[in-house]
């Protein structure tokens, strides 16, 4: 029985087979006539005519690039789990369709045409791109790799032998935070598999560099230091927040009490002396 997303995910890729079948066989049977019937819609709004070509060069091209979407898009619907790595392909395919659209409009002719290939393959490339990550998000076989991306990326943020004798590395604060996500929401795996996804591909994006795992220590210090100094306010609130969140638990755990001078007897000394002393008394495990 398919999960109601997998099922959402085959519809969404016959459709767009199907959609790009016939848009290609409609380009090749009626190449005159498509461009006159955009021109004449066009006109109707303002936009200038598109010109006619009598060079069949570029419509071979375009018809083969049809072909290669309407197979990528009916070989991701058969298994969209199993071939999802195809899903960039076809969206980097949509997507050089649309911005070289959009600058043919801006540079050479504000025709319809142009726009509107802009507009539809650029809405394409956002919903392919939309159900990859529809797909990294909801893998159960992912979490492997998320518990391994998570551990890299709490060691960074706490290091051993940096501020603290012991770090994030000596101590199960991982999966305090795991367990932390988990209890939010039942989302809250799902959100914070996307959040480490984010620190994964940070530096591809906007350091032009490998991703965060596979960084030497000190690149990775540096890359989170980007994220906590970039102009962007959501990279500064993602790590932010994550680190809060990692503090948080890592100050929880026993073993690091000392490195930070919390004494734990005298707390505890106070409390059972205190107005609530029955209460604390069988709240900490203790005698009367």
């Amino acid at each position: 029985m398919l999960a109601p997303l997998d099922r959402g995910l085959r519809i969404l890729f016959w459709s767009l087979c199907a959609a790009f079948a016939v848009t290609g066989l409609t380009f090749f049977a009626f190449p005159d006539g498509t461009i006159r019937f955009l021109n004449t819609t066009g006109s109707l709004f303002g936009f200038p005519p598109a010109p006619a070509s009598p060079l069949r060069f570029w419509l071979s091209l375009g018809v083969a690039y049809m072909m290669l979407v309407t197979l990528l898009a009916a070989a991701i619907a058969r298994d969209p789990r199993g071939r999802a790595d195809l899903m960039p392909i076809l969206a980097a395919g949509k997507a050089t369709s649309s911005l070289t659209c959009l600058g043919y409009f801006l540079g050479a002719q504000p025709a319809l045409v142009y726009l509107l290939n802009a507009l539809v393959d650029g809405s394409l490339t956002l919903i392919v791109l939309g159900a990859w990550a529809a797909v990294g998000a909801t893998n159960p076989g992912a979490e492997a790799l998320d518990r391994e991306r998570l551990r890299i990326v709490l060691d960074a943020l706490v290091p051993r032998g940096g501020a603290f004798p012991a770090g994030a590395a000596d101590t199960d604060v991982d999966a305090a935070v795991e367990r932390y996500f988990t209890s939010l929401h039942g989302l809250g795996p799902v959100g914070l598999r996307l959040l480490l996804g984010a620190i994964e591909y940070g530096p591809v994006v906007f350091e032009r560099t490998r991703p965060f795992s596979r960084l030497d220590p000190e690149a990775r210090a540096r890359s989170l230091a980007g994220w906590e100094s970039s102009r962007l306010g959501v990279r500064r609130q993602v790590i932010a927040s994550l680190k809060l969140i990692a503090l948080l638990h890592f100050y929880e755990r026993r073993e690091i009490w000392p490195s930070i001078g919390y004494d734990d007897a005298h707390l505890r000394e106070k409390l059972l002396a205190g107005p609530n002393a029955a209460h604390h008394a069988a709240r900490l495990g203790t005698g009367g």
